[in-house]
């Protein structure tokens, strides 16, 4: 129970690091294990490598997403209105946690995930899905899976270009581009289903 508390300790701090220096790039196990208040060798009694605590922060942030996205949408009767506020949720979520986001999305990684953490990895796409599927109703697993696919496309290039600071609109105005974002991936969901 200890290590496993240790280990959470270590995840999370792992992860404000990440957050606060937009990404893994600028993250050594030394400053991990500062803002422990350890040696960095002590990690190694947790985590095999770097990229070890790297895989499992990326699968707990991929839980935080998740989380945060779906929160008290089980209970939206208007699975399309759903869809919407999961797009949002998705969209606050990156633009709050811009490290984040290259973690779960750019930065690379070297070694292999655990297992556990492939099952994470593959969980957000098939929620996605899932709304999809609903506000779509009566459809092909194919074609619930392709919006999806162009819809996630379309939102991570967005994404990408805001959070580098590379938008083509003069808008510096979060709210507004927000907007402008979710308006546009609504209207491609419209267009494909």
């Amino acid at each position: 129970m200890k290590n496993e508390k240790n280990k959470d300790i270590i995840l999370e701090k792992t992860l404000n690091l990440i957050d606060e220096r937009n990404g893994i790039k600028d993250v050594t196990l030394r400053d991990i294990a500062k803002k422990v208040g350890c040696a960095h060798t002590n990690l190694y009694n947790y985590f095999g490598s770097l990229d070890d605590i790297f895989w499992e922060a990326l699968g707990n942030v991929l839980n935080k997403m998740m989380e945060f996205s779906v929160e008290g949408l089980d209970n939206e009767k208007d699975a399309e209105k759903a869809l919407n506020i999961l797009l949002s949720r998705l969209i606050d979520f990156s633009i709050s946690h811009p490290g984040w986001y290259r973690l779960i999305w750019l930065d690379s990684l070297s070694g292999e995930p655990s297992p556990k953490i492939v099952k994470i990895l593959k969980t957000p796409s098939v929620r996605f899905e899932r709304f999809i599927k609903a506000a779509m109703g009566e459809t092909t697993q194919e074609k619930v899976h392709s919006v999806a696919n162009i819809m996630m496309c379309y939102l991570h290039g967005e994404l990408c270009i805001w959070l580098n600071g590379r938008s083509l609109t003069d808008d510096n105005d979060k709210e507004n581009e927000k907007k402008r974002i979710l308006s546009n991936v609504q209207k491609i969901y419209k267009q494909l289903s």
